[in-house]
């Protein structure tokens, strides 16, 4: 007889504790979907951060699941601390360029975001995120556990792993979500492939402590300075307000000596300065993207699933969006309402991105600070002046899309997604830069502040919402939500800015805040509609008929908000 333990049950398993894994480990918790998450680190490495950048979409996916204030209040630079970004030719040397509110960092609200960007090591968001998975129920996070194994059939997904004690643990689950980092176990034992190519530069990011450095430097707060010179190129910043720091040298030596790293350091400071190098870490910047984000019942998001340039910091950013559409998509499956098409639509959303995002960081990769290096920039006097006013005019020219994303992190939009119904309504285009709120479908829902503090997307339910702008929906929405278990919230809203925007009578919002439809009732088929926004792309009669199975609780039925 067999002396070998049945696995732990569980629904989903999760491989992978850093920003991503995290995210979804809070997105299915939010849902009451029991998960376990395997992570071999017990704590967040403090060695090497490279996620610096929490942009505003990230942290309003943040607010929706209750942890933006957990982030901001561990973040080691406070909330609004600095929203600028300096070009200089050392920290301590000549300013050439400085641009204010960067990457929308800024604490002064605006009205097309609810939440604001925020600097925040890698380390100290995972920090907030893993003492928030105190409030999910649902969720066992295991530390120190390292996976071994997976093998999956028609019903589900068992994975080994190996404790902190080296003992082999089990876990059956009915899906597996590997987000476990660019060398991904779950990637390498699924046997999927990344596509691409590195770039042939080696590049050191260090971090280092230097007590007094940010008061002895003249170009004020800034969270990015940026070092043009001809003998040491690359960028630094605060870790926090305790002279915490770290640099990014460009074409470093593969294995640079510790005197070089000091050597770098100090040139990049601009003279000798008291520190203490803490850590390095060597890398190259690479354009990855996996071949497959599903094989069978596991999936791939973060950088097991795509590997961006850090230029613009969108990596963990869409990392920490893979998390939020693999989320809700994994929880209606539990739940019973996703139709048989719904976890494919989780690559044909998030591959595209992971293209475009990987796209628009190889453009700013083009020209660094070794481009932007010319004689006489450290010159005093007049030809210093020149020199300096010359490169300023190009960092303007090249860098002031890398600086300011609003447009390209709110604009991103699921053009040919099948969960969309696409339409000839108002579609206004975001450019890089400059942000313009459109409700066509596919797109993120515009957001407007209903009072002070209270957001739109605060008021928006955990599955669909409908939203009535001006005229109220019929019943027949309820009761075809109804039928097929689909969550479906109504918010009656009386704003005729928000209705000129949309330029529909209703907008009917996903569980990610991305618009899936606009028009009227008159138009619609309900149901069909409602089949197709749930994965019912393929074979719409018998989903649309098919009997939402028992099991856990669903969100389902009807929640109704009026506000004006």
């Amino acid at each position: 007889m067999s002396d070998v333990r049945p696995p732990e049950e569980t629904e989903v398993i999760i491989v992978g504790g850093g920003p991503v894994g995290l995210t979804l480990a809070h997105e299915l918790g939010s849902r009451g979907v029991r998960c376990v998450l395997l992570e071999p680190r017990e704590a967040p490495g403090v060695g090497s951060p490279r996620c610096k950048q929490v942009n505003p979409r990230s942290m309003e996916i943040f607010r929706r699941l209750g942890v933006a204030d957990d982030i901001r209040a561990n973040a080691r630079l406070p909330f609004g601390w600095s929203d600028s970004a300096v070009y200089c030719t050392s920290l301590t040397g000549h300013r050439i360029e400085r641009f204010d509110q960067v990457f929308a960092l800024s604490d002064v609200p605006r009205s097309e975001l609810p939440e604001p960007g925020q600097w925040c090591a890698q380390n100290r968001l995972e920090e907030a995120l893993r003492g928030a998975l105190d409030r999910r129920d649902s969720v066992t996070a295991l530390w120190g556990t390292t996976l071994t194994g997976i093998a999956q059939d028609a019903d589900g997904v068992t994975a080994t792993a190996a404790g902190t004690d080296g003992a082999e643990l089990r876990f059956r689950g009915r899906h597996l979500a590997g987000a476990d980092g660019g060398r991904s176990t779950v990637r390498r034992l699924l046997g999927v492939t990344l596509s691409g190519r590195s770039h042939e530069i080696q590049n050191l990011q260090t971090i280092f402590r230097a007590p007094g450095l940010g008061a002895a430097q003249p170009h004020g707060r800034a969270v990015q300075y940026w070092i043009v010179n001809d003998r040491v190129n690359g960028l630094m910043g605060p870790l926090d307000t305790a002279d915490t720091w770290w640099a990014i040298t460009l074409g470093a030596p593969p294995e640079p000596s510790a005197e070089w790293v000091r050597d770098a350091l100090t040139t990049m400071i601009g003279g000798d300065h008291p520190l203490d190098v803490v850590a390095h870490d060597p890398w190259s910047a690479r354009m990855l993207v996996a071949d497959d984000y599903r094989v069978g019942r596991c999936f791939l998001l973060g950088d097991a699933a795509h590997l961006n340039p850090p230029w613009g910091g969108f990596g963990a950013n869409t990392g920490i969006g893979d998390a939020a559409d693999l989320g809700w998509k994994l929880a209606a499956e539990v739940a019973g309402w996703a139709g048989p098409d719904l976890l494919a639509t989780y690559e044909a959303e998030r591959r595209p991105m992971a293209l475009r995002t990987i796209a628009e960081a190889e453009r700013n990769m083009q020209v660094l600070t070794g481009e932007l290096t010319r004689p006489g920039l450290e010159e005093v006097g007049p030809a210093g002046e020149v020199a300096r006013a010359e490169a300023a005019a190009a960092i303007r020219r090249s860098k002031t899309s890398e600086m300011y994303t609003l447009g390209f992190v709110l604009g991103a939009r699921y053009r040919e997604s099948p969960l969309v119904v696409d339409d000839d309504g108002p579609a206004p285009e975001s450019t890089t830069s400059h942000y313009r709120p459109s409700a066509a479908p596919g797109a993120r829902l515009p957001h407007l502040w209903l009072g002070p503090g209270r957001s739109l997307y605060d008021e928006l339910g955990p599955g669909f919402t409908l939203i009535e702008l001006g005229s109220s929906a019929g019943p027949e929405w309820e009761a075809a939500a109804r039928e097929r278990g689909v969550p479906l919230t109504r918010l009656h809203l009386n704003r005729p800015d928000l209705r000129e925007v949309v330029g529909a009578d209703l907008l009917l919002v996903r569980p990610d805040q991305h618009v899936a439809w606009r028009g009227r009732d008159d138009t619609v088929d309900i149901g069909a509609l409602l089949d197709q926004v749930r994965g019912c792309t393929a074979r719409p009669q018998p989903c649309s008929t098919r009997t939402v199975p028992s099991g856990p609780p669903r969100r389902g039925g009807r929640e109704v908000k009026e506000t004006q």
